[in-house]
Order: C-alpha cells, then structure tokens, then sequence
C-alpha cells in the first residue's frame, strides 16, 4: 500500500514521541511556562464549562497550560505514540482523540468555544480545509489561539515534506492570517510571542520567532 503525505507525517511524530519534550522548542521549563502562560492564555479564567480543542496536542505540553486555566480540554492527536504520552502527562479535565484535523467529521459542529495549535499549521496538508473545521466546531462567537513560527527550509529534516506542505517555511505572519479571514474568521490579534522570542534566543533554542493568532468566529 503506497503511504499518504498524512501517513509520512504521523511516521515522523511517532518517531519523534520518546524525546520531543528534550527537543529545542517543544518541550517547556518552569521559566518558559510561566512566558507562555503570560502571552498567549486569555487574561480572565474560563467560564465553567468552557471547552477547548488542542489540535496536534503532541504530548500535551500546550494542553497543559490551558488546564491549568481552567479548561476541559480535547487532545487531538494524529499519531498514537504522541498520544500515549499526552495520556502519561495529563490528568484532569481532559480527554483524547486520535485522529486528522483534516477530517470534517471528527466532531460535530458548534462543540468547543476554544480551539488551540502550538507549531502544528506548518503541517497542515491543506490549510483551508483546516480552517473550514474549525469554524464548524467552534460555537457561536468562539475563538482560536493559534501559534506557530518563522521557520526555515533546514531546519527540516525531511525535503519531501518541505515541499508538499504550504506552511511549511513561511517569512510571514499574514499568510495564516489570510487563509483565516477566508475561512470565515475575523483576526482580533496577529503579534509575536516578545517574551517567549526573548527567552528562547537567551538560551539558544530557537532562531524562529514564534507569533500568536487569536481569531473568532464570523457569524
């Protein structure tokens, strides 16, 4: 059987799952938590039933954050391995789900009021599609955070993938923002991560710059 562009990509996840938290940018300390928590949570806690989907929750580092807000949280997840561990990391009110964001049926419309990605666009097969969900899923007047970065061609380790994937090396934060005015969103936020950036430079992690997209629903 000839394996899809997806199925190249969870292979890659999966065999990333052991050490992703070790790698440079994924994982988070005690300091670059508290930055994160401090740029990209909401400023207000959640309404008690707010529901938030974490898309490509790896192994749950960003979902974690937003539990510790107050959140209920859905991990999606493509690859099982990446799932196993968000399930070994978090407790709380959370749930799990493995599947493709690609999917329009994965959930029904008008189930969550918040959906998240940190550093996942830059996968995305096809962006549109993506987006098109989402706006399905969320409720009336939801939102996303999403957050990703400048990233460049070598620091790929795969050419293939590079060259399939249309986010894959952008030097832009409007295209995303683009595509999400085209899929029925209006942009309230498109800024970079100034203190996470700051931190991750001090330490030598990253030369990507990471920016947040906070954008809602058009009714």
């Amino acid at each position: 059987m000839t394996e899809t562009l997806q199925d190249t990509i969870n292979h890659s996840y999966d065999d990333q799952a052991n050490d992703d938290d070790a790698q440079d940018g994924h994982g988070m300390d005690a300091v670059e938590s508290a930055l994160w928590r401090a740029e990209v949570l909401p400023p207000t806690p959640p309404q008690p039933d707010c529901s938030v989907l974490d898309v490509g929750a790896g192994t749950g580092v960003f979902s974690s954050l937003w539990l510790e807000w107050g959140a209920a949280v859905t991990c999606l997840e493509p690859s099982e391995k990446m799932l196993e561990k968000a399930r070994d990391n978090l407790y709380g009110k959370v749930s799990f789900v493995l599947g493709d964001t690609h999917d329009p049926a994965l959930f029904p419309d008008g189930g969550f009021d918040l959906i998240v990605s940190r550093q996942v666009a830059c996968y995305f097969r096809d962006p549109l599609l993506v987006f098109q969900n989402w706006q399905r899923w969320l409720k009336p007047g939801g939102q996303i955070v999403l957050v990703d970065g400048l990233w460049f061609r070598e620091g790929w380790s795969d050419d293939h993938l590079v060259d399939q994937l249309p986010l894959s090396c952008l030097q832009t934060r409007a295209t995303i923002g683009y595509l999400l005015e085209k899929s029925g969103f209006q942009i309230l936020e498109n800024k970079w991560l100034d203190q996470v950036n700051a931190y991750l430079s001090g330490v030598g992690q990253s030369k990507s710059p990471r920016y947040k997209i906070v954008a809602k629903r058009v009714e």
